[in-house]
């Protein structure tokens, strides 16, 4: 409902509460066998991706995005919200190496539908897109299902939203707790505890009505009985950003966490019980500052690393830390838009015309533009030789691929686009210490790359425009 009324009317947005879908019915689709790790990653054999932010409706459509390095069956399965309805399952074969769109609306339109997306073979990865006229949020699918997960980025504060989305593709029930951490350090929520997510359905928690007022908000989610795939989706009235939950890691790369002129911040929090160092290193298109920020975070509250002083975007970022954290990065139309600025930038605004000679004065209600963009992402715990990353394109918009290389040596990349038809390869060279922005066509129809380096690299990508802005990360695959 938020979202619908964020599109429509800007800055109304409605009240979702906590709600529960029932469960579909007991028989439906085999989702194969769960792969319990703390890794992510695409793997050269079969695997199942979950996809937890997925809905086609009235204004917002999604793109699901599948990338394979190999010729590939792939079996989408697409939950329905109403009790007692068989899932959609829709089949088909992707020739490889290549990639695909897929647009939810083409197949079934009823608003929200989390996705399980099953491939034959590998290496093979999986995002969604999610559209609209006001709206670009993207996210890419997991693959791995720990136990206990980790969210950070997370707010209440006035004019921002979060919601947690507990999405259980599987069969049998879960059970599982959420712990939530702000800026008052543990925020016990009885209502979090032992929450019941019934099996192939999902639960939405939206944050403002139990943890209001919240300036940092993170969270812990651990499965007592069954499992579950956990994302945070956070708005405001000039966007709305979604990103997984992860694992906890001592180092996280980012490498694009600065562009389009918004503000951007990194949201970290302690994995264990004492404090932690964290020493945040900026990697720019010339160079690396290391140490640019350094802080202490306490065992038991999130900590807002502002990032919007310390380099000249775009530029990506790594985080090192004394033992393992949870981080995610986030970027936002800067305050002195949101409330018009020196000149009013971005609202309503009112020009005072004086005519000469005259003593009466004219006032001109002007309308200016509404300036959209919020993006966030999770970083990747490790570099790796050779990415897999699926992506989109839209008319309008700028896609651009990023490559942040944090070795001594110059990178000889090779970006292999995964398209609908054979493209030749893409040939860069990434200097040391330093990120390289490549642009993506559009209208091409590729709708991924495979990234190999000689060197270890990160990689995301983001899209930016008049809907908005994204950042999604890539997918390590060695």
């Amino acid at each position: 409902m938020r979202k619908l009324l964020l599109l429509v009317l800007a800055g109304i947005v409605g009240v979702v509460g906590l709600a529960q879908v029932p469960a579909a019915p007991e028989t439906g689709p085999d989702f194969g066998d769960v792969d319990i790790t703390d890794a992510e990653g695409a793997v050269a054999s079969p695997s199942v991706w979950y996809c937890p932010w997925v809905e086609a409706g009235d204004v917002i459509d999604t793109n699901v995005l599948i990338s394979s390095e190999v010729t590939v069956d792939v079996d989408m399965t697409l939950l329905d919200p109403i009790s007692n309805a068989e899932p959609t399952e829709f089949t088909f074969n992707l020739f490889g190496p290549g990639g695909t769109k897929i647009d939810v609306g083409n197949i079934v339109r009823r608003g929200e539908s989390p996705a399980v997306v099953e491939v034959s073979d590998g290496p093979a990865a999986v995002a969604s897109l999610q559209r609209a006229d006001a709206l670009v949020a993207g996210d890419r699918c997991t693959v791995s299902v720990p136990k206990v997960w980790y969210l950070t980025g997370g707010s209440t504060k006035t004019g921002t939203f979060t919601e947690i989305r507990l999405f259980n593709p599987f069969a049998d029930n879960a059970e599982v707790s959420v712990t939530a951490y702000s800026e008052f350090n543990l925020d016990l929520v009885a209502e979090f505890d032992d929450i019941d997510v019934a099996g192939r359905s999902w639960t939405t928690i939206d944050m403002e009505p139990f943890l209001p007022f919240r300036d940092e908000l993170a969270f812990t989610i651990e499965s007592s009985s069954g499992l579950v795939i956990p994302s945070l989706i956070r708005s405001d009235e000039r966007g709305e950003a979604m990103w997984p939950g992860t694992a906890p890691s001592q180092t996280w790369d980012f490498p694009i966490v600065a562009t389009a002129g918004l503000e951007p911040f990194l949201a970290v929090m302690s994995a264990g019980g004492d404090d932690i160092t964290v020493t945040v290193d900026v990697v720019s298109e010339t160079g690396a500052v290391f140490g640019a920020r350094e802080l202490i975070i306490d065992s038991s509250a999130p900590a807002l690393i502002p990032l919007a002083d310390i380099a000249a975007p775009p530029y990506g970022v790594r985080v090192r830390a004394s033992a393992p954290i949870a981080a995610s990065s986030f970027a936002v139309v800067p305050t002195a838009v949101t409330d018009g600025g020196e000149d009013g930038e971005g609202g309503d605004g009112e020009v005072t015309t004086t005519i000469p000679d005259d003593s009466s004065t004219t006032t001109v209600v002007t309308e200016e533009e509404f300036v959209r963009g919020l993006a966030g992402t999770v970083g990747a715990p490790s570099t790796s030789s050779k990415w897999i990353v699926p992506l989109d394109t839209l008319l309008e918009s700028e896609t651009t691929l990023w490559i942040m290389n944090n070795t001594e040596e110059a990178a000889s990349v090779s970006l292999l686009p995964l398209a609908e038809t054979e493209l030749p390869a893409i040939e860069v060279t990434v200097e040391p210490g330093t990120v390289l922005g490549v642009p993506v066509d559009v209208g091409v129809g590729t709708f991924g790359f495979t990234v190999t380096s000689d060197r270890l690299v990160s990689v995301a990508w983001n899209i930016t425009g008049p809907q908005g802005v994204a950042f999604v990360g890539g997918i390590a695959i060695l």
